[in-house]
């Protein structure tokens, strides 16, 4: 069992070898648990962390502050791997955040509108649409696999151990899997696709 002084060392460890530094260009020299609860439950913790005034600010619900520091060092390394070693890939992710909810309802404005004046020009907007959503699986698909390695090489330089069953399952419980949205997403702009050519034909476009 660790002592409270010995976790905040720890945290502030994970916090640079999770090179979250670079990710919020802040540097905290020191870090306190500023609120802390005991919970019963092994798979049962929760946190948050923000730096004020050059300090590292955590709170933490789990068993013991050493049942904490592995689960932290997940949300620490899921965030620092957006950027990781400044992969394009980043890019093309933050991208994917920013539009993958607002992509199909411009197609949904642009096939209704087209449709109207061509059915040929409703289908190519709707494989755009389609190529789109393939291309955004494939990123976070490849993201996720990279957030995986982070974790290996964040934990193997502190030393912390966590089965990579439970790093999954806190990953996802932390930060849902939107590749089954984007998928039905995919669905929608097939429906679409249909749609436009039943309106192509009607139309005698």
């Amino acid at each position: 069992m660790i002592s409270k002084e010995e976790a905040e060392e720890k945290l502030l460890k994970i916090y640079y070898d999770a090179k979250l530094d670079s990710y919020f260009d802040l540097y905290p020299t020191s870090a306190s648990i500023e609120e802390f609860g005991e919970t019963k439950d092994s798979d049962e913790f929760d946190s948050w962390y923000c730096i004020e005034d050059d300090k590292l600010l955590i709170g933490m619900w789990a068993n013991n502050y050493e049942h904490g520091i592995p689960y932290f060092a997940v949300i620490m390394a899921h965030g620092c791997a957006k950027n990781w070693r400044e992969d394009p890939l980043a890019k093309h992710m933050k991208l994917y955040a920013y539009s993958h909810l607002i992509i199909p309802i411009i197609l949904i404005f642009l096939v209704g509108f087209i449709s109207l004046y061509s059915r040929i020009g409703a289908i190519l907007i709707n494989l755009l649409g389609i190529g789109i959503i393939i291309y955004f699986i494939i990123l976070k698909i490849k993201w996720k696999k990279r957030v995986l390695i982070r974790f290996r090489e964040l934990f193997g330089n502190t030393g912390i151990y966590l089965p990579e069953e439970k790093i999954k399952k806190y990953s996802k419980s932390r930060f849902p899997d939107i590749i089954a949205i984007t998928i039905l997403q995919g669905f929608v702009i097939f429906c679409l696709l249909i749609i436009s050519l039943a309106l192509g034909f009607s139309n005698g476009v």
